[in-house]
């Protein structure tokens, strides 16, 4: 038998790892930190009729924010690779050729996600809601009671754990092209810096219309950061509805 070098695999892997952390790394600091500047420091001033609670973030949140928001990195990174390594020894339902399934397919795949995602998230919120992991885990997130874009990614390690889990079904039970699996965690990302911006940009008649009503947004992320029991939606404001867990 050949003997596989050790040493000649390690050097690729330590490149990968280095540019799949470095890829959610530089997705968080572009997109929250992108909100940061323009929201906050320095900020527009001309924005400050949109934010949704007047006070300033307590002292010390931001570093709270930006610490749990590396372990969550970290964590999510080790998600990826895990993925990577299923993806390139054949044992995910990821595809690269368009054509193989149709463009109809692409985008239908990536609703059945956004979907799936939705529900996932408000029963595993609810989940963290619970005495214990609302004291134990939920506390570190929900420390933010008057959030900032860095706040998107700040979970107890857990917690993002939890958060984590369901991509491996979008990977291993139906087809989905790559890009569309990339573009789903990058939209995941968006929402919640969105929910976690602390500022309002849609106008409320938009929010309260019958379309705009069914979605969420980011006065409905804050009202659950400031009360807590109420609005555990991510995308849509469906199951809050339906479990009657939406703040009027």
């Amino acid at each position: 038998m050949n003997r596989i070098d050790i040493n000649s695999i390690l050097p690729d892997w330590w490149l990968i790892i280095l540019i799949v952390f470095g890829f959610a790394l530089g997705r968080y600091f572009l997109l929250a930190g992108f909100a940061w500047l323009f929201c906050y420091y320095p900020g527009l001033k001309f924005l400050k009729c949109f934010k949704i609670q007047a006070r300033l973030p307590k002292s010390g949140q931001v570093r709270h924010e930006l610490i749990y928001s590396l372990s969550t990195i970290c964590i999510f990174s080790a998600v990826g690779l895990i993925i990577y390594f299923l993806f390139i020894n054949g044992h995910t339902t990821l595809y690269t050729n368009v054509n193989q399934l149709g463009w109809p397919y692409l985008f239908l795949s990536l609703a059945l996600m956004v979907i799936v995602h939705d529900g996932y998230f408000y029963w595993t919120h609810r989940l963290l809601h619970t005495r214990w992991f609302l004291k134990k885990v939920h506390a570190v997130h929900h420390r933010s009671t008057n959030p900032t874009p860095w706040a998107a990614y700040s979970f107890h390690p857990l917690e993002a754990l939890i958060q984590s889990l369901i991509v491996f079904p979008f990977v291993t039970i139906f087809p989905v092209h790559v890009f569309v699996f990339l573009f789903f965690t990058f939209l995941v990302l968006l929402m919640n810096v969105m929910g976690h911006l602390g500022f309002e940009f849609i106008p409320k008649k938009i929010r309260n219309s019958r379309v705009g009503a069914r979605f969420t947004s980011s006065t409905h992320h804050n009202q659950h950061h400031q009360r807590g029991n109420r609005n555990f939606g991510y995308y849509f404001t469906f199951w809050d509805r339906m479990m009657r867990t939406l703040h009027n």
